[in-house]
């Protein structure tokens, strides 16, 4: 009794293994030859004004690739600001929205920076701007922004001073 039921199972192993390579090899007539359910077959004129495509033989498919418009790219200034990013480089600062990727910042003068923080609006932490230095960065710099920060009115915790360099 238990050898039928083998031969069943392995039977079946077999039929099933011969399906799936008949479909791998293209040898199963009948199974997926020919046109799906949502495929056209009518035949379309070529307007006058179209140049020719060259196609290969083997395959009616032309892949086409197609380009993204470039978006244009905001300014600082017409963006939602929450948090700034300031960057002390040397001795001059750079500025962008933290929203904005790693290569948006912009060089700014300390009334622009000033303006700038103004218009922060704070993230969940109630921390309208970060500050990070680069290798080059001076003392100098980072103590007059340090100085223009209280005086434009942010407490400590609204400035968050990053203790890691960027290069």
């Amino acid at each position: 009794m238990r050898k039928p039921k083998r031969l069943m199972y392995a039977g079946g192993g077999v039929l099933i293994l011969g399906i799936i390579l008949g479909q791998f090899f293209g040898l199963t007539p009948g199974i997926n030859s020919g046109p799906g359910q949502g495929e056209d077959h009518s035949e379309s004129q070529p307007e006058e004004n179209s140049s020719p495509i060259m196609a290969s033989t083997e395959s009616d498919v032309v892949p086409v690739l197609v380009q993204p418009e470039p978006r244009p790219q905001k300014t600082l200034a017409e963006l939602p600001l929450q948090v700034l990013d300031i960057l002390i480089d040397d001795r001059s600062y750079l500025v962008k929205a933290e929203s904005q990727p790693r290569e948006q910042y912009q060089p700014a003068e300390m009334e622009q920076i000033l303006k700038l923080v103004a218009r922060a609006t704070g993230d969940e932490d109630g921390i309208k701007v970060r500050v990070y230095r680069t290798g080059s960065a001076r003392v100098v710099p980072e103590k007059v922004l340090k100085e223009e920060l209280k005086k434009a009115g942010l407490d400590s915790p609204q400035v968050e001073w990053k203790v890691h360099l960027i290069d």
